[in-house]
């Protein structure tokens, strides 16, 4: 499918996302701030990039790519810091506010706050069931619920074994 095609499939908070992205790099590019504007190009590079490679286009993926970057980021400003090259350590730390910026704007939650919905979860049917298997918990984690909590399912069911062995104290 193609890439122009596929945008027609992304989710509001995504569209919005790219328009309020693009709106901060014309005031960048008037603002002659190169550091903002050489970092949203990499945003809008990065995103054009997994539209390219058929990512789903949805916040929650974008939230994904963009935490990617900031990773990046910190662990090269960690690297740099290490070098004593502080000016270029300084740099990716300010590449990283720029981006989380973007990344704070999506309606997507925190993973402290999806662990914790699905603690409770997990706890709620230990409660109705001991002996509940983990492939009934994968269930029961739909893209409603994964929605309503404002995550993805692939993002959740990634969490659940770990959740699982810690509630249900056994591995399977």
């Amino acid at each position: 499918m193609l890439p122009s095609l596929r945008r027609l499939q992304a989710t509001p908070a995504y569209t919005q996302l790219l328009a309020l992205i693009k709106g901060d790099l014309k005031k960048a590019m008037i603002a002659k701030n190169n550091l903002e504007k050489n970092t949203i190009r990499l945003v809008l590079s990065t995103v054009k990039n997994s539209e390219i490679d058929g990512a789903k286009q949805t916040e929650f993926e974008l939230a994904r790519s963009l935490n990617k970057m900031i990773k990046q980021r910190i662990d090269s400003s960690h690297a740099f810091k290490t070098q004593g090259r502080d000016d270029l350590a300084l740099a990716e730390e300010e590449e990283a506010d720029i981006i989380r910026k973007y990344v704070i704007a999506l309606p997507v939650a925190s993973e402290e706050g999806i662990l914790n919905k699905l603690k409770i979860l997990l706890e709620e049917l230990k409660q109705k069931d001991g002996s509940t298997k983990i492939g009934s918990v994968f269930k029961e984690i739909t893209e409603e619920v994964a929605t309503n909590w404002g995550s993805s399912s692939a993002v959740i069911k990634a969490m659940v074994p770990g959740l699982y062995k810690e509630v249900f104290g056994q591995k399977k």
